[in-house]
């Protein structure tokens, strides 16, 4: 797990020199190849498949990796918080599968989820915040 974060913190600083990607489109791929990944996980969970849930979870892993360096540049402090406890959330789910625990899966698994409706809910109101700013002003 450790390692998994010192990944990410090297991803996070990759994001600070590197240029954006080419905006929503791109994030709404990737967004889609989670929500992907996601349900697979779910299925993985109900049919107790441990191997499909790790690999679902990897898949989910490399997504985020791959998000967290094309998304912002620099990343605000909470999104690289909600990044790395999607990633620990990873890291639990694959710990779990392992250990043929579905139990602590299902956790882990409502944790990631968690960790996603947080998320969403930062951006939009990261994004209302902002079209509040850049409004004109009323006259």
């Amino acid at each position: 797990m450790r390692r998994c974060h010192m990944l990410l913190a090297f991803a996070l600083l990759l994001a600070a020199a590197a240029t954006p990607a080419s905006g929503d489109a791109r994030l709404q791929e990737i967004m889609r190849n989670k929500l992907s990944n996601t349900q697979v996980l779910l299925k993985a969970i109900v049919t107790n498949d441990y191997k499909e849930v790790d690999r679902a979870a990897g898949a989910l892993n490399r997504i985020s990796e791959m998000e967290i360096v094309s998304w912002q540049n620099p990343p605000k402090p909470q999104y690289t918080e909600q990044a790395m406890l999607f990633m620990a959330s990873i890291d639990d789910l694959r710990a779990a599968a392992a250990r043929h625990d579905m139990v602590a899966v299902g956790d882990a698994y409502s944790s990631l989820v968690s960790t996603c409706v947080h998320c969403h809910a930062y951006i939009r109101d990261a994004r209302v915040a902002s079209s509040i700013l850049t409004l004109p002003p009323q006259r």
